[in-house]
């Protein structure tokens, strides 16, 4: 099987929205994979551009990218391009009003010769299916929520229905300089499947149904992301929709 059969994006603006915020790449050189996931914000504040320069900040480079990625190469080339992607948004942002308060999530994962190493801003997610064929959160959503809950002030039942879940705490280009990236390495053979998303999926697919997807025989990534989508399209689609799959 060559590499580009198992990797899969896709995005969709769902049924609600009038533009994409959402952008997802996926790359393979011979130097590594390069799997990104944006959801950008502000509505007509223009979402869909910095979701655009956070994941063309990545995928550029990387591209041209010459060496063999170990974990330690792929925080140093990750920190670089958020940098400069950050810069870039920020700037615009200041620049003109149809562009103030424009951000955008980050999730990315660069899958390297031993690991595979997460990066994430905001609260698009990484999962990962392991030998086993469970579904496991990588990442840890960065919302107001996500603080009440883990500081005991709600459960995780009431987090799904709280009237301001989609609060974020943190973003890409919000401010000038950006902080609190969450990293993560993982080993290549604990997994079998790594899956990024935004919130559009998530919240529409249920963790059981996402697991149950990714672990279908048969289907290639590219089916089982189509089969995301539907399913979340099927029930609702309130947001727009990025999924992102590498199969290990």
């Amino acid at each position: 099987m060559k590499k580009t059969d198992k990797i899969a994006a896709l995005s969709d603006i769902g049924k609600k929205r009038k533009n994409n915020e959402d952008t997802s790449y996926a790359g393979v050189s011979p130097y590594g994979v390069l799997l990104v996931v944006a959801d950008g914000m502000g509505g007509h504040r223009k979402g869909e551009v910095a979701s655009k320069i956070v994941s063309d900040s990545l995928s550029v480079p990387f591209a041209n990218e010459k060496h063999m990625f170990t974990a330690h190469r792929a925080k140093k080339f990750f920190h670089k391009c958020l940098k400069s992607a950050n810069k870039e948004i920020y700037n615009m942002a200041l620049s003109a009003e149809e562009y103030k308060e424009m951000g955008t999530t980050l999730v990315s994962a660069i899958v390297a010769q031993k690991e595979t190493v997460v990066f994430s801003v905001g609260d698009s997610r990484c999962y990962i299916v392991d030998q086993n064929d469970v579904l496991k959160q990588v990442t840890t959503d960065q919302t107001y929520v996500e603080m009440l809950f883990e500081s005991g002030r709600i459960t995780k039942e009431e987090m799904s229905s709280h009237p301001q879940k989609n609060l974020l705490v943190n973003a890409v280009g919000i401010t000038p300089d950006v902080s609190n990236v969450e990293e993560y390495v993982i080993k290549n053979e604990d997994y079998k499947t790594l899956f990024l998303c935004s919130d559009g999926l998530y919240n529409m697919v249920s963790d059981k149904d996402i697991e149950k997807t990714l672990t279908i025989q048969g289907l290639t990534t590219k089916e089982k992301a189509k089969s995301l989508l539907k399913q979340a399209l099927n029930n609702g689609g309130n947001d727009n929709i990025a999924i992102v799959i590498w199969e290990n």
